[in-house]
């Protein structure tokens, strides 16, 4: 039995039902509204997400090849990870529907991959070509899951306020 690592499948499991959920929930109207300028609106939060646990667990934690494309990651990074400037223009990013397609297909494989860890997997540093500086933070494989799952309901509460203050 593996409790720990099956808590952490479990939550992020639940994370991916309840971003799509709030997703979902997001009206055509809102999903580039933004607080400000440059800062992150519920199509790029939710594209963020998927690059998210693309990076950090798909590539970094499972050191498995990485399910999207260099375009989606550069376009979905944060200015400080060499990603594009946010924009509200919605011609320089896929669909609303490709976006939570990705993010469901990225997660079901973070779930999916998470699950054929073990307990004593979880102190162990991340296996993948994580860059130094970064170390430190991404401590461990089970640091970095329990920061997946923090991350993703951080952005998923952003998600659910920008779509909030548009009505």
């Amino acid at each position: 039995m593996n409790p720990k690592v099956e808590l952490l499948a479990e939550q992020l499991a639940f994370c991916r039902e309840q971003t799509v959920k709030t997703a979902s929930g997001v009206p055509e109207s809102s999903r580039l509204v933004q607080l400000r300028p440059g800062k992150g609106h519920p199509l790029w939060l939710l594209g963020h997400l998927a690059n998210t646990g693309n990076v950090l667990v798909i590539q970094w934690t499972l050191n498995a090849e990485p399910i999207t494309t260099k375009e989606f990651r550069k376009k979905f990074a944060p200015d400080f990870g060499g990603g594009d400037p946010v924009t509200a223009n919605a011609t320089d990013y896929p669909t609303w529907d490709e976006v939570i397609a990705t993010y469901g297909k990225v997660f079901d494989a973070v779930v999916e991959g998470v699950k054929k860890l073990t307990d004593a997997d979880l102190p162990k540093p991340l296996p993948g070509r994580i860059p130094d500086p970064l170390r430190q933070h991404f401590s461990s494989i089970g640091t970095t899951l329990n920061i997946m799952v923090l991350h993703d309901s951080y952005h998923r509460g952003q998600i659910g306020l920008l779509a909030a203050l548009d009505r």
